[in-house]
């Protein structure tokens, strides 16, 4: 029997074949790759520890270029590819940037797509952004979107690795096993100011999960409410849920928010974010996704032309009669379409007294 990822390729081969329909905007493959975008960054990222209870503080400092490649569209195909390389400059004890066994360059997309006004596919390596599955993937994704004010969105992740410009790279490695995991995610936003995304996640012999999203936004006020459940395969192995419910307001450039996250009593949120997740709103936060876990958080954000400026405070009971409590701050400044400085500042307030910290980092990118 063929297994999803089989499935999920051959599915994708057959309608790169047989679509007629295609959006044609160079006119020869020749003309595409000519035509291609090339663009890329320049990051240099520090960050700074100071641990309490005789831990031994920690910090880096480290440098990112990124380049990515993108061909034109010819006949509704396109062509990308991405890398990224990371480099230590110095770090304060010996593994605060990594253990060494990171590698030093990493091909973070490479992929092959086709686009017509009813569908999309994309097969290879590439960036994904979905609720429980992030980073970048070896993937078949399809996207259907000729249901009107509905977007369809199926996949399946085999291996997964993080490229990012503030941390060590990651290898490319198995997603579950050698089995990955499935997605089925419907977005629909036929009715006015309102949004509902339900999807489902399949990691075949770990667990199934889905959940749904709701949200009603306007220019000034926004509410969502989220919740999913997951089914554990492991034999004793108790299911997992989560739900995260947020209203928040926008005047003048400040926006303001206040949320409340709330996980299973026995198991936390499961295997939920195996192959990644995209709820918890705190720089940190440690013990939102644990088991028994109520964290309440509030937000500010504040625009002002190339400045940006937020502020967010989370408070996490978790275990019957623990507590973290977490404070962010954040600054960004654009100085132009290329150049900007952003800031972060995360303090802890852990449970005991010896896992609190205090930590600062400090962004510097140049984009062309």
């Amino acid at each position: 029997m063929k297994n999803n990822k089989h499935i999920y390729l051959s599915a994708f081969a057959a309608t790169m074949l047989f679509t007629t329909s295609a959006i044609a905007d160079s006119s020869s493959i020749e003309e595409a790759i000519s035509k291609a975008k090339v663009n890329g960054d320049i990051t240099l990222y520090g960050e700074s520890i100071d641990k309490s209870g005789g831990n031994a503080d920690a910090g880096m400092s480290m440098t990112s270029l990124g380049l990515s490649f993108e061909t034109d569209s010819y006949n509704g195909f396109k062509a990308a590819v991405s890398f990224r390389t990371n480099h230590k400059i110095n770090e304060k004890e010996s593994g605060d940037y990594s253990d060494g066994s990171e590698p030093k360059s990493l091909l973070s997309v490479a992929n092959i797509s086709y686009e017509n006004s009813d569908v999309s596919l994309i097969a290879g390596r590439q960036e994904i952004d979905l609720e429980w599955l992030g980073d970048f993937n070896e993937a078949a994704l399809g996207t259907i979107k000729f249901i009107p004010n509905t977007t369809i969105t199926a996949a399946h992740v085999n291996r997964q690795a993080v490229a990012d410009t503030d941390a060590a790279l990651t290898k490319m490695t198995k997603v579950n096993g050698s089995k990955g995991v499935s997605v089925f995610d419907i977005s629909y936003s036929g009715i006015e100011n309102l949004s509902i995304n339900p999807y489902y996640y399949r990691a075949s012999s770990l667990a199934n999960w889905g959940g749904i999203k709701l949200g009603y936004s306007t220019d000034m006020f926004s509410l969502s409410a989220h919740t999913a459940k997951s089914d554990e395969k492991a034999a004793g192995t108790a299911d997992g849920s989560i739900s995260h419910f947020e209203i928040g307001g926008k005047a003048s450039g400040v926006g303001l928010s206040v949320g409340y996250i709330t996980t299973d009593n026995d198991n936390g949120i499961g295997s939920m974010s195996a192959a990644g997740e995209n709820v918890n709103p705190l720089e940190d936060g440690n013990q939102v996704y644990v088991t028994n876990a109520d964290t309440t958080y509030f937000s500010a954000a504040y625009e002002l032309n190339a400045l940006s400026l937020g502020a967010m405070y989370g408070t996490t009971d978790y275990a019957s009669s623990s507590e973290e409590k977490e404070l962010n701050l954040m600054a960004g400044y654009s100085y132009n379409d290329n150049l900007s400085i952003s800031a972060v500042y995360v303090d802890v307030d852990a449970q005991s007294a010896s896992d609190d910290y205090d930590k600062i980092t400090l962004t510097l990118a140049y984009t062309f």
